[in-house]
């Protein structure tokens, strides 16, 4: 009886900490009690993986006091995402942990609206791709091919009969500067993102050749409703993605160089499924 009563409280106690920080429930009790009986930050970085996709560890240093701080967070594949604010790793472990979850969203939302704001400022796209992360590239370069197809629709409405089959031409005109970037020396990591960028830009060049094809002239239409679509709205200042009636929040969530595999006609069908799903609360 006794020993139930303490497996009871145990349990209530572990249960309380992860609602705390609720990415404690995708580790195990053994793991959790690990983390919560060491008084070092560092024992969390085995467990890094389990609670974030693709995120190995946390960099940590000492202060001045010899506070072990989070400085940033690093990828499966090495690629490090620098906080823009520094999280001091003490007290109770769910409090910091909330802190660094809070700052990686936070971060990863400050460099996206820069690297959109950058996008071709002053240097080449293939360049420009360089100076950021993976993820934030995609979603930058994802919210300006949106808002370039919509500008192509304005123009066609203006008049401008031929500004699809120009967009189209600039689209694979993009493909061959990635395709000659990467037969280049690159690192393995750029070398990954150039390979992502590929994937995302080849479905995109498809989509605009489709338009040509098939005469597509308005944004109002189904074929392109039906796209996903990159908007970075001024106000509330969030990037949003919108799908039919759906609209949903970037969420921010750094996942480092995850692949992407190549897109198909079944790929978008499933997109659109689940996101009208999501939209109308049946996922």
């Amino acid at each position: 009886d006794g020993l139930e009563k303490c497996q009871k409280s145990l349990n209530d106690y572990l249960d309380s900490k992860r609602n705390a920080f609720p990415r404690f429930f995708f580790i195990s009790d053994d793991e959790l009690l690990s983390i919560l009986g060491s008084s070092d930050p560092l024992c969390v970085q085995e467990h890094m993986i389990k609670m974030y996709d693709n995120i190995a560890s946390l960099r940590f240093h000492e202060d001045d006091n010899g506070t072990k701080i989070a400085s940033a967070m690093i990828s499966a594949e090495g690629e490090v995402m620098e906080f823009c604010k520094v999280i001091a790793a003490e007290g109770r472990v769910e409090n910091w942990m909330t802190a660094v979850l809070v700052e990686m969203r936070r971060t990863n939302r400050l460099v996206t609206k820069e690297a959109i704001f950058r996008y071709c400022e002053d240097q080449s796209r293939v360049d420009w791709m360089l100076m950021y992360q993976g993820m934030m590239v995609l979603a930058a370069n994802q919210v300006w091919w949106t808002w370039e197809v919509e500008d192509v629709f304005r123009k066609v409405k203006r008049g401008e009969k031929q500004a699809m089959k120009n967009y189209a031409k600039k689209m694979h005109q993009q493909i061959d500067q990635v395709v000659t970037r990467i037969t280049k020396p690159l690192s393995k990591n750029d070398r990954k993102k150039y390979n992502t960028v590929l994937i995302i830009d080849v479905h995109a060049r498809d989509i605009v050749d489709t338009f040509v094809r098939d005469s597509i002239m308005d944004a109002r239409e189904f074929e392109w409703e039906s796209q996903l679509r990159f908007y970075w709205d001024r106000e509330p200042d969030e990037l949003n993605v919108r799908q039919c009636t759906g609209t949903f929040s970037y969420g921010y969530e750094y996942m480092g160089l995850n692949g992407r595999l190549v897109i198909t006609p079944l790929t978008d069908r499933i997109y659109l499924t689940l996101t009208q799903a999501l939209s109308m609360y049946l996922g």
